[in-house]
């Protein structure tokens, strides 16, 4: 045989082996636990989750092996003396709860994962990740009192300080663990470590942990101190009870320990430059007018060499448990994030007169140094959304809050800087003493810790763009404490608000912290108002039980995005009961003649049977007379398919049967009474089965995009629904351009986005806005201009535009199906992340060419829709293959994509 020829078939004989044998995976990477990377103060539940890393295309993770030791030395030997979940046959790669073993408080567990691909091969264990329990039990907290300053401040700002001594010991681990009603700063020898806010009822109240190792120091006295803020209720507040915990364990290489806890010894004063007796800033008790005299400021006040000898001690409440903090303080692992950034421009209006402009809505506060060389005069300040004709800031659109700010400087270089967060675009100083300019002038803007680079989107229509751009912006602005309706005139927890925020925030933030924690609060709500299954319309908040009736329906939607995002079954099981309840509220109102939900008990005044939408204007004329509302009955069969859909998976066959039961009969009902003679649906039924003559845009989206629309009459509604453009308002939202997408009305799903002179995102971006608006007309009605629910339009952007959903749990199947649009758009690209890596997406459409990009992430399988693009036959080219595809209405499609790039031509 020639030499050519030996190689030749060599050469063929290594490629044919490398294929059969494919490569063992690399090991996992971005481990994380409780979705954190080695968090510290977590609960005794860890679950865990990680990334693979695999050169080979077309992967699927078939097992997985996580370790968990003691001590990073017994992980290095793969001594697993806490827990070896042995080779476990999952495709599962988060939300692996650890079984069988019990943990200990405040100690730090070592763990790490090895995974097997598809054809058996194992990788190598990834690198070790950590995670340290925090304060589990109230025992845990012995030896630490609840403090407070004696005070009938109704905005009670106090300094708290402790000095220690510690030996000369090399310190192994410093925890700080603190829990503060409302807030607190804590800082450790002068620097500032981390803030928190604890705005929950007192039984269910958080704490935080705090690494502080880097902060101490051995051999010399070392100060904790903390600035704390309580401010009675209001909306998104529980009223709650003045008061601070502090436990601090510090761990020293030769085994021993320290421990600083809060109790009498404690020295505490006033922070006494915010002026007593201000003016609330409005009716929803959001916090009062911060009246700032700087000359009162304690300088160092957090430093170990102030002499605070003149301070008084702290007063001991009682140790953990004491009332009002009856139950376990709660781990928190959310945590707020702060940046300095810039303003767009600084306009001097002379005499004194500046007007900052951020450029858009941000929420935090601005921080200016003052250089005023006469102490005494006080400044006044108005912040605001928009300005006057000339140039300044408008008193009159402020979205029913009192915005302005006084403060004192003290003869030298004073700042000023608010401690309450507050939602902004401009501020106005009216008789500023220096110049002031980008080096004096900035804001520090503050949000739960999102993060806007886990995805991207970008399309050939510019204003599509901008309404992304919109939306993920003002995703930032809700995320605070909770997620608030709004970080100016409310900063409520609504539910709906919530659920409308929290879905984007995964598929576009990768957020699943603070989702579980709200969807966890909103559960406490019904154990602690609700005996008959319904949820608080807002939580925490100050006024005890308050519902809306479909904002508790909308919940169990909210449990289901959930899920399908996260896969995490175990809080579906736990929750069960709860869950269930819901949907059995829902069904005691089911009138016995129609078979629809009539009167659904719940809500005051406008709210009374359900809200439909909100504020009133943005009903677009819903017949709310009616005693069944078509909103309310297509909710309710949605609640009956979710309990039935969750049955199913937690293998309780009967309760399935009973629900998927429910929810067909009231399709039926729907489908029976609720239809006109022109085949649309009507807005509802009164109790003597005379039918509203109303038709509107939200009692036709709702059936459709839940399915509920009989194929006879689909294309009657969605040409209703096309007629009425853009007439629904931010309650029901999400439903317009999902039904618009699922009837494959790609070109009307771009209008509907783009068009300015409709009522939508475009438009109100052409109004000048820079944030979602509380309604479409906010502009005129003085309603909130940085209103977060409007941000779920974000979803059918992703769904539809890009085209990527998840067809399972934790995306292990999904959809790649961008809709046909013709010329409205010709190319868009963007970034999705899941929990199991990011799917990308990239497509474009030019000289009647289709081409499509994607990159699926290991352990996902694909179904790839192409358009027909109008040409005849099923052939399309898959990695410069042709292959032949399965026609679906006007689409082609090929299953079992796997992992790896992969394009596509038609």
């Amino acid at each position: 045989m020639k030499p050519i020829k030996q190689s030749l078939i060599l050469l063929f004989l290594v490629f044919s082996f490398t294929q059969i044998n494919a490569a063992n995976p690399n090991a996992p990477f971005s481990l994380r636990s409780f979705d954190k990377q080695n968090p510290i103060g977590t609960n005794d539940k860890p679950y865990f989750g990680w990334y693979l890393s695999d050169p080979d295309t077309n992967e699927i993770q078939s097992a997985y092996q996580i370790i968990i030791s003691s001590s990073l030395a017994n992980l290095k030997v793969n001594k697993a003396d806490i827990w070896d979940s042995k080779k476990t046959n999952s495709r599962k790669q988060n939300y692996i709860y650890l079984n069988g073993a019990t943990l200990k408080a405040a100690t730090t567990y070592y763990w790490k994962v090895r995974c097997w691909d598809k054809d058996g091969n194992a990788s190598s264990y990834s690198a070790a990740a950590n995670f340290t329990t925090g304060l589990l039990t109230n025992k845990d907290w012995a030896s630490a009192q609840w403090i407070k300053r004696e005070s009938k401040d109704n905005d009670d700002y106090t300094y708290f300080r402790k000095k220690a001594n510690l030996p000369n010991k090399t310190i192994k681990k410093a925890i700080t663990y603190i829990s503060a009603c409302h807030s607190y700063e804590l800082h450790v020898n002068g620097k500032f470590v981390g803030k928190g806010f604890n705005h929950h009822y007192p039984q269910y109240s958080y704490y935080n942990a705090w690494d502080i190792t880097a902060f101490l120091n051995k051999n010399s006295e070392n100060l904790l101190a903390c600035l704390t803020h309580w401010y009675g209720g209001g909306q998104g507040r529980a009223t709650g009870s003045r008061g601070m915990i502090l436990k601090t364990i510090i761990e020293y290489n030769d085994g021993t320990q320290t421990v600083i806890a809060s109790d009498k010894s404690w020295k505490q004063t006033q922070a006494a430059q915010w002026i007593q007796g201000q003016p609330q800033r409005n009716g929803e008790g959001i916090g009062r007018i911060e009246f700032i005299d700087s000359r009162k400021n304690i300088a160092d006040w957090n430093k170990a060499n102030l002499n605070d000898s003149n301070w008084k001690n702290a007063t001991e409440i009682g140790p953990q448990p004491t009332a009002p903090w009856t139950g376990s303080l709660q781990s928190d692992l959310t945590r707020v994030i702060e940046k300095e950034i810039k303003a767009k421009s600084i306009q001097n209006l002379g005499n004194g007169k500046y007007v900052i402009d951020l450029g858009k809505i941000y929420a935090g506060s601005f921080k200016i140094a003052f250089n005023e060389r006469t102490p005494g005069d006080t400044i006044k300040m108005l912040g605001g959304y928009v300005l006057n004709d000339d140039g300044t800031v408008s008193s009159k659109i402020k979205q029913s809050t009192n915005l302005s700010f006084k403060f004192i400087p003290n003869g030298t270089n004073s700042v000023f800087n608010p401690n309450v967060y507050l939602g902004m675009r401009y501020l106005q100083i009216d008789n500023a003493p220096n110049e002031l300019n980008q080096n004096n002038v900035s804001f520090i803007s503050r949000h739960f810790e999102l993060d806007p680079s886990r995805s991207s989107f970008e399309s050939s229509n510019e204003m599509l763009n901008k309404t992304w751009e919109l939306m993920a912006h003002t995703l930032i602005l809700g995320a605070q404490e909770n997620f608030v309706d709004t970080p100016t005139r409310e900063k409520g927890a609504f539910l709906l608000d919530s659920w409308a925020q929290a879905v984007p925030c995964m598929s576009v933030m990768y957020d699943r912290t603070m989702n579980m924690r709200a969807l966890n609060e909103f559960l406490e709500s019904q154990d602690q108002y609700w005996p008959d299954g319904r949820l608080n319309a807002v939580y925490p908040n100050v006024d005890g039980g308050r519902d809306i009736p479909d904002f508790t329906q909308a919940y169990l939607f909210w449990v289901w995005d959930y899920y399908t995002q996260t896969g995490n079954i175990e809080f579906l099981k736990s929750n069960y009961l709860r869950l269930k309840k819901i949907a059995d509220y829902v069904d005691a109102y089911k009138n016995n003649s129609t078979g629809l939900i009539h009167q659904l008990k719940g809500g005051k005044g406008p709210y009374e049977y359900g809200i439909v939408d909100w504020p009133p204007s943005m009903r677009y004329g819903y017949d709310t007379a009616v005693d069944s509302r078509t909103v309310i009955d297509a909710y309710a069969f949605e609640d009956y398919n979710i309990i039935a859909k969750i049955a199913d998976l937690l293998g309780n066959t009967a309760d399935k049967t009973l629900y998927t039961n429910k929810a067909e009969a009231i399709k039926k009902a729907i489908n029976t009474h609720l239809i006109n003679q022109n085949g649309v649906y009507i807005d509802g039924m009164n109790n003597n089965q005379n039918v509203s003559p109303h038709v509107s845009q939200h009692a036709n989206i709702i059936p459709y995009a839940l399915n509920i629309v009989p194929e006879t009459n689909k294309k009657q509604v969605i040409e209703e629904i096309k007629k009425l453009k853009m007439s629904v308002g931010m309650v029901c939202l999400r439903w317009l351009p999902e039904s618009l997408g699922l009837a494959d009305e790609g070109k009307h799903l771009i209008d509907l986005y783009t068009n300015t002179e409709w009522d939508g995102w475009a438009k109100t971006i052409a109004l000048g806005g820079t944030a979602t608006w509380e309604s479409w007309d906010a502009n005129v009605s003085d309603q909130s201009m940085s209103h977060p629910w409007g941000t779920v339009g974000l979803l059918a952007i992703q769904n539809y535009i890009l085209g990527i959903k998840a067809l399972a749990p934790q995306h292990e199947k999904i959809q790649i199906k961008p809709l046909w649009f013709g010329d409205k758009l010709t190319y868009a690209k963007g970034t999705y992340p899941t929990d199991k890596g990011d799917i990308k997406v990239d497509w474009n459409y030019s000289n009647n060419n289709y081409h499509l990009k994607i990159t699926v992430p290991a352990n996902c399988t694909a179904k790839v829709y192409l358009p027909k693009c109008g040409k005849t036959g099923n052939t399309i080219k898959l990695d410069n293959k042709d292959v032949t595809a399965t026609e679906e209405g006007n689409y082609l499609y090929l299953d079992a994509i796997g992992s790896g790039e992969h394009h596509f031509e038609r």
